[in-house]
């Protein structure tokens, strides 16, 4: 795949996510609480992967590569539920476009932060001008949407 076809498939993905915050508030309500909510949800995604799994077979990793992996690899998971969680609590509150605003605001900050040192795997990519003016634009349109 080029970039450009890279660029889209990584929109859809984006285009998700508000309509994810909005699943997963509204089962936040139907459980009566984000925690059972979020435990529903990641059951559901368990079940689904292992569906996915099942059809793709994909080679099992050895414990030997498992055992050398860096230790903060095994954090995604956390960070997985503190976003779902968040989801549940802030999107109602927030509605959807303020609440993926600040979402994407945050996620550009850390972003440049994680490309400029290369941190966490990634190769660096220096900050520069027109990344800055980007991340100013992107977090200049979370001020802007707290205005009715």
């Amino acid at each position: 795949m080029n970039i450009s076809s890279l660029l889209l498939v990584a929109i859809a993905c984006g285009a998700l996510i508000p309509i994810h915050a909005g699943m997963n508030a509204a089962l936040s309500q139907v459980a009566g609480h984000s925690f059972w909510a979020t435990i529903l949800s990641f059951g559901v995604s368990f079940v689904c992967l292992a569906v996915v799994v099942i059809l793709f077979q994909p080679t099992l990793p050895t414990w030997v590569s498992l055992a050398a992996a860096p230790f903060w690899v095994w954090f995604g998971g956390a960070i997985g539920v503190v976003y779902v969680i968040a989801t549940m609590m802030l999107a109602p509150r927030l509605g959807a476009a303020r609440f993926i605003a600040a979402i994407v605001a945050g996620q550009m900050i850390m972003a440049l932060l994680i490309d400029h040192y290369g941190l966490i795997g990634f190769p660096r990519h220096a900050v520069d001008l027109s990344r800055i003016l980007g991340a100013m634009f992107v977090i200049g349109g979370v001020v802007a949407m707290q205005f009715n």
